[in-house]
């Protein structure tokens, strides 16, 4: 087997459908500390850092990225590489935030925390320790 022209070298983005552009960019920027980096309002997107490209469709603008696809969640989850953080300092901001952890796990070189957008998307915010 002969390898691919090309070397994969991580996550680019996530498309991700939401409903209210205003709640999707208070909670990746207000509570996950996302930032605009482009804002494209004649297809109802914004692009963020981590990677995360949202489209509000119940825009009129923003229905293209509905084509062809069910109406509903396409994704089990996404997972956005943090920077170190004391634990009893994240979960006191998602608290504050509203936001609950679902799921924990623990492993020698990372920690997770699993919790759900406004949209019920589940995003995996991992620290790599070491």
């Amino acid at each position: 087997m002969t390898a691919p022209p090309f070397k994969p070298l991580g996550l680019d983005h996530l498309l991700l459908h939401v409903r209210d552009m205003v709640e999707a960019e208070r909670f990746y920027c207000g509570v996950l500390g996302c930032e605009v980096k482009h804002r494209v309002p004649r297809l109802a997107m914004i692009e963020l850092s981590a990677g995360v490209v949202l489209v509000d469709t119940d825009d009129p603008n923003g229905t293209w990225a509905l084509q062809g696809v069910e109406r509903g969640r396409n994704l089990d989850h996404f997972a956005i590489r943090t920077s170190e953080w004391e634990e009893a300092g994240m979960r006191a901001w998602l608290a504050g935030h509203g936001v609950a952890i679902e799921e924990e796990r623990f492993e020698a070189d990372e920690q997770s925390l699993y919790v759900r957008d406004p949209f019920g998307n589940l995003v995996e915010l991992i620290r790599r320790v070491g």
